[in-house]
């Protein structure tokens, strides 16, 4: 059974919103998305959360510690992983690869006819570097299937949000909330700490739109 995620220890409306978010990555990886797709759709840079929020819903089993091993991998696709700043290791982990296996397939320009395994890692590479991937391997055959990626639009822009901060005598403390962001809100004993809650909430928030968009799109192609 799903245990809630982790505590992440910090007050005001931020834990709330963190929640909302880390029951979301979590079905939006149960509807189909991988973790670098829930990256791009949320435009975040790094992977490294949605990992760590999947890992303690125990979706992944612990990576055995000790050093990686070196591997043969084409210096482009290696690069693909420097720059986005996920391990080799990491991404063969999440997928259930072998990172032998992963390394002979990605040696070839496209997948062999045939070869089933090699087809899987290849779709798999497209699909959470689709950009890198129509680069390094151009005459494969699997470019031209769907991708999914951030879609604009979905949020105010930051320059036209009206923000207030006003003190509650209810709860003893100040709110601030962004005009028409109903679900925006921080709270704190002085104004910079309710706007600082309120920032991590808006960022939060954002992530939440995006991904919520993404499972739509997902379902409604289903």
């Amino acid at each position: 059974m799903r245990h809630m995620a982790a505590d992440f220890g910090i007050k005001g409306r931020t834990e709330e919103a963190r929640q909302k978010y880390c029951d979301l990555i979590f079905e939006a990886y149960k509807s189909g998305l991988s973790i670098m797709e829930i990256a791009r759709v949320t435009g975040s840079t790094k992977a490294d959360y949605f990992y760590t929020v999947l890992r303690r819903e125990g979706i992944f089993p612990p990576m055995s510690r000790g050093r990686s091993r070196k591997n043969n991998l084409p210096e482009q696709v290696a690069d693909v992983f420097i720059t986005k700043q996920f391990s080799f290791y990491m991404w063969c982990h999440v997928w259930g690869f072998d990172p032998v296996v992963v390394t002979d397939a990605l040696q070839a320009s496209a997948p062999p006819p045939g070869d089933e395994m090699a087809d899987q890692i290849h779709r798999a590479f497209r699909r959470d570097f689709p950009d890198q991937y129509e680069k390094i391997f151009p005459i494969s055959a699997i470019t031209n299937q769907p991708i999914i990626r951030l879609k604009t639009g979905l949020l105010q822009p930051e320059t036209k949000q009206v923000v207030s901060i006003a003190w509650s005598n209810t709860g003893q403390h100040f709110v601030a909330s962004i005009y028409g962001e109903d679900d925006v809100e921080g709270i704190g004993r002085t104004r910079g700490e309710a706007l600082k809650d309120m920032e991590r909430v808006w960022w939060i928030h954002k992530g939440i739109i995006r991904l919520s968009d993404a499972i739509d799109r997902i379902m409604s192609d289903t």
